[in-house]
């Protein structure tokens, strides 16, 4: 059933916008006009209009209230009606409106939902899909809340990691940048003819340099800017970058446990859900965003259809760490593979922890350091001249 947009005066006497469903505009009027409602404008919602962008941690509330409502026995429709009432008004009561006209017009909850592929990801509506076909889909989409979750988590631990060092970087380059255009400049009459140290003569030309090349450091900055953003957005130009980044070992390192965690907690999770191996495997490299281990599992995938174990297809690889197979070889024997997944995610998730601690511990002394450094170079290269009270008596 079509879905219509009106704005109308609500009894407070302001504007207020909401959404009906109709067969018809004609229909969507006299509803309206049946409850009561002074309506302005009243426009159809195309598909392009009804397209919405959630983030993470709304994606994560729904996910977890509907599966709620399901466990408790509610049927489908009921319950995204029931959050559609919830959540009318808000940012995501669109999606539900949408949801609950394509689940009543017969279509499959994963089928609704690759409506909007900005928020549901192939894994989540596949996930959905194969659980349907199952009749598991609360205890799916409960598994599918704990997934985001724990991605989330891994998320905010690198993101709280950073920040910091974030922070005290851009203050060092604040402070960097005042002493460079105003406080040294300020201070170039004071020692004007006079035999400076080599240390002030080096502070001043770095501080003259600076002043003079203030357009070509904006355009540089500027330009350097530009280009990290269109890198970002740019999916060959990302390739690259990233492919650049993971030559340095630390990076490197890091990125490879962050993906390992993505593929190995998706592929339990899909396995979970009597997904075939080699279309788990499928789905969950594509969350993965290592373009070298996705190519990894995509060998892998080859390899397993014409008839060769996981074990070996991991082996003697030099960006799989033994460690992997070793851990799959058991759980093949034993038939445990999603469990066996879960703990090789837990063990990586652990290291990232770890790495991400040692991190944050170790570039917050650094980073004060060289603020420290910088700072007491620039006031060493000032005081110098200050003390050498035969250059004033001289002048």
């Amino acid at each position: 059933m079509p879905l219509y947009e009106y704005t109308a005066i609500s009894d407070a006497g302001k504007k207020v916008k909401a959404m009906i469903d109709a067969n018809s505009l004609q229909e969507a009027k006299l509803k309206l006009i049946r409850r009561q409602i002074a309506v302005l404008e009243l426009e159809s919602l195309s598909d392009k209009k009804l397209q919405a962008h959630l983030n993470r941690s709304d994606v994560l509330n729904l996910t977890r209230e509907v599966a709620r409502l399901l466990q408790a026995g509610l049927p489908l429709f009921e319950a995204l009606s029931a959050l559609e009432e919830k959540y009318r008004g808000q940012k995501n009561h669109k999606l539900l409106l949408d949801l609950c006209d394509s689940v009543r017009s017969g279509h499959s909850l994963s089928q609704s939902l690759a409506r909007h592929p900005r928020t549901f990801d192939l894994l989540y509506v596949s996930m959905v899909a194969n659980s349907e076909k199952t009749g598991s889909l609360g205890v799916a989409l409960q598994e599918l809340a704990d997934l985001l979750s724990r991605q989330q988590q891994v998320r905010k631990q690198i993101v709280s990691a950073l920040l910091y060092p974030a922070l005290l970087s851009g203050f060092c380059v604040v402070i960097l940048c005042a002493l460079l255009f105003y406080v040294i400049p300020s201070l170039r009459e004071l020692f004007e003819g006079r035999e400076l140290h080599p240390f002030t003569r080096l502070v001043f030309a770095a501080s003259h340099f600076a002043c003079r090349s203030k357009g070509l450091l904006a355009l540089f900055v500027i330009g350097g800017a530009g280009l990290g953003l269109f890198a970002l957005f740019s999916k060959p130009w990302k390739q690259k970058l990233f492919a650049w980044t993971l030559r340095l070992p630390i990076l490197k390192e890091f990125f490879a446990k962050v993906a390992f965690v993505r593929f190995f907690r998706a592929a339990a999770t899909l396995l979970d859900g009597s997904l075939p191996l080699i279309q788990a495997f499928e789905q969950a490299r594509r969350v993965m965003g290592h373009p070298l281990l996705e190519a990894v599992i995509a060998h892998a995938e080859e390899q397993i259809a014409q008839g060769e174990s996981i074990q070996k297809t991991f082996e003697n690889h030099p960006l799989i760490p033994p460690l992997i197979p070793r851990m799959i070889g058991i759980a093949e024997e034993g038939g445990k593979l999603p469990f066996m997944m879960q703990q090789i995610a837990q063990v990586y998730e652990e290291e990232l922890e770890k790495t991400l601690t040692q991190f944050a511990a170790l570039a917050q002394p650094i980073l004060l350091l060289v603020l420290g450094a910088i700072i007491g170079f620039v006031l060493l290269s000032v005081l110098l001249p200050m003390t050498d009270v035969s250059s004033f008596a001289t002048g």
